[in-house]
């Protein structure tokens, strides 16, 4: 009788736990986001389907039929995207609008014919739309907006950094140091560093979507560790860790002059950026 009752405790839990499991559509797979993200989920055993024009040309999520209802799960990842050095340059402003709205228009007018309750949506937005003085901005919180009337969950993610990323005008601030350090033994910055950023390790996001999606989470929510860090500190961390020179340049940086939305009740960052950076510059040790 004993072991009776232990393997029906087994089977009720093998259930359990077969029911928590999804089917996942990643738009934008192959992304500095993406790629972690499906990672994370195939670990988790969640089925990820893997969507990107990086694929194949075919793979193009603002013009396909992206066939929706198939998924327990949509994260809506698949952008115009880059570091500031590519979103605020003024001769990318119209392909950013023009490819971002594309974007917004086939995803959620797609979303919007099948049953939400069987099908949940995430749109991964940025603090940046909350100030609104690019492109990028403006088209992120027309898809917060968008996705708050279809019943989605948004997440405005706080510069995410921890995965590999080659060096080219949409890399981000931390690659760009680091790859400094491996081919120079320095870190040449372009202002002072004294401007601030709020800072968020790759593990954090996916941990953040998991929790989304078993709490059924609605509205719009920050990704972030909620600290401020000058970018000086973060390259003399960088620094500290590989061992190399720090030189600030002269021009006068700007803090983002953003406020956080709010918090996800429950969830919380759990990687520090001091231990986020090591483990970031072993990834990058991979490839270097």
């Amino acid at each position: 009788m004993v072991r009776i009752g232990v393997l029906m405790i087994l089977i009720l839990k093998e259930k359990q736990l077969m029911n928590n499991l999804k089917k996942y559509l990643i738009l934008g797979s192959e992304g500095f986001v993406g790629k972690s993200l499906c990672e994370y989920l195939k670990n988790k055993g969640h089925d990820v389907y893997h969507y990107d024009i990086k694929i194949r040309p075919e793979q193009d999520a603002s013009k396909e039929n992206l066939f929706l209802e198939k998924y327990d799960v949509i994260v809506f990842l698949a952008w115009d995207v880059g570091g500031s050095n590519y979103l605020y340059r003024k001769d990318t402003q119209l392909k950013q609008m023009h490819d971002n709205l594309e974007l917004l228009k086939n995803v959620f007018s797609q979303y919007e014919r099948i049953d939400r309750n069987k099908t949940k949506i995430i749109f991964m937005s940025t603090q940046l739309s909350e100030k609104c003085d690019t492109v990028y901005g403006v088209t992120k919180r027309l898809g917060e907006v968008w996705g708050s009337m279809v019943g989605g969950l948004s997440f405005r993610l706080w510069n995410v950094y921890g995965p590999y990323e080659s060096v080219t005008e949409k890399s981000h601030v931390i690659s760009d140091f680091i790859h400094q350090v491996f081919n120079s033994k320095k870190i040449k910055m372009q202002t002072n560093g004294e401007e601030e950023r709020q800072f968020i390790y790759i593990d954090d996001v996916c941990e953040a979507i998991d929790y989304g999606v078993k709490n059924d989470i609605k509205g719009v929510y920050d990704i972030t560790t909620y600290q401020w860090i000058k970018i000086l500190d973060v390259a003399h961390i960088i620094s500290k860790n590989i061992g190399a020179e720090v030189i600030a340049g002269d021009i006068v940086g700007s803090t983002q002059n953003v406020l956080t939305k709010g918090r996800m009740l429950g969830w919380s960052p759990q990687i520090g950026i001091e231990n986020g950076l090591k483990k970031t510059i072993k990834e990058y040790e991979k490839y270097l």
